[in-house]
């Protein structure tokens, strides 16, 4: 089992202030409070309800910020078997029972996915470059009026969402761009 090599907090909600503990993995990310706080002030109310999937859960920063603030459901997919552990720990110590971990790669889960969700975060690991492709396929799993969050660095070309999507909001924190959309 990796080490953990520090901590982060949930900012808001049940379990506000609570702290995650984060494993020293290569490659492993977290996103950042004030991006994160950032991304939750956009999404306010959106949240309360909602079926939630975060694909590359890593940390499970995202994921468990939304069930903290009342997500229905969330579901989150990381294929780092030390890293599944970890969130299988955190769910169980924090007591989300509107959690589900899944120890699968993203293009796996989506590929045996039949669900709908409301609110998609996709913060892949920066070097596999796979945002692109996992948009695309995650984009026809995505609820009318639902939103998809991407993260990626900030010297990324992102493509454009097709039509049948608006830019909700989009912001850049040092060397990372983060973007909200909203499917019409």
């Amino acid at each position: 089992m990796a080490k953990t090599k520090h901590t982060i907090r949930i900012i808001s909600g049940t379990h506000r202030s609570r702290r995650l503990p984060i494993l020293a993995i290569d490659g492993l990310r977290p996103t950042g409070d004030r991006v994160r706080e950032t991304l939750f002030n956009w999404l306010q109310m959106k949240i309360t309800g909602k079926n939630t999937l975060d694909l590359c859960a890593g940390s499970g920063a995202l994921g468990f910020e939304a069930a903290s603030r009342g997500a229905k459901r969330v579901t989150m997919v990381e294929k780092n078997t030390n890293a599944t552990h970890q969130l299988s720990k955190i769910k169980e110590s924090f007591k989300f029972d509107n959690v589900l971990i899944c120890n699968t790669s993203a293009q796996q889960f989506l590929n045996r996915c039949n669900e709908k969700f409301d609110l998609v975060f996709l913060d892949p690991p920066f070097a596999a470059n796979i945002i692109q492709e996992l948009t695309n396929q995650v984009n026809p799993m995505i609820n009318p009026g639902g939103f998809i969050y991407r993260e990626a660095p900030i010297d990324t070309e992102l493509q454009q969402m097709d039509e049948s999507w608006d830019l909700y909001r989009q912001k850049s924190f040092g060397q990372v761009k983060i973007e909200l959309w909203q499917k019409i």
